[in-house]
Order: structure tokens, then sequence, then C-alpha cells
């Protein structure tokens, strides 16, 4: 199972698009407090997440889920720009960072090496 969490309802239907076309099992979340509230974080292979989001970020997420003590591999999805970011992802547990705009084909192969080349 993949999250994908997005504010932005069109790009959380251009990765479900995406994401089904290669039939990959996802779960869908408009926030990061929907996906928590949930309760499926124990059943999830990867989160895929955009950064800035209302009430809470995607790397405030995936300190929240460390918390909780799941270690998920997270791809953050980003406008942003920074060195900052960048030093975070290198020392925390956000295994990838895709900045937008970004190609497919970059996102699959993020997925491929977080899910060892399988579709869960």
């Amino acid at each position: 199972m993949i999250a994908v969490i997005d504010d932005d309802p069109s790009m959380r239907i251009a990765l479900e698009s995406l994401l089904r076309l290669y039939e990959y099992n996802l779960a869908i979340y408009d926030s990061a407090k929907s996906f928590l509230a949930s309760n499926i974080a124990g059943y999830c292979s990867c989160v895929i997440s955009d950064l800035n989001m209302p009430a809470m970020s995607g790397i405030e997420l995936e300190c929240q889920l460390r918390h909780l003590g799941c270690e998920i591999p997270i791809i953050i999805i980003t406008a942003s720009r920074g060195s900052a970011l960048s030093d975070y992802t290198r020392s925390g547990g956000i295994c990838h960072l895709l900045t937008k705009p970004f190609r497919s084909e970059q996102l699959m192969d993020h997925l491929a090496t977080v899910l060892g080349g399988s579709k869960l």
C-alpha cells in the first residue's frame, strides 16, 4: 500500500492516475492529519507526500510517524528549493526529495528504489 498525501486536488489526481497505471495499491489523502487519523500507516510500504500543506507539513508528518514508531519510507514532493531541506533529507527519514516540476520516470525510479522493485 502506498499513501499519497497532497492538499492540491490536481496533484492528487495526477499521482493517483500515474500510480494506478503501474497497478500500485493506493490510499489517497488530502492532508497529513487525515492520513494519521486513518490508522493505515502500519499497512503502508511508502508515503508520497507534499512538503507544504496546511496544518502539518511533510516534514512534520515524518517526525510524527517516527514518534509513533513507524519507519515508513517517505518521498517528499516540493516546489521549494534550499540547502536546509536537502540537509534534512540526508540526515532524516525522508528517503527521496522530488522538486516540482519532475518527470513521472523520476518518481517511478524513487519508488522502485524504496520498494526494492516490487509493487505493493
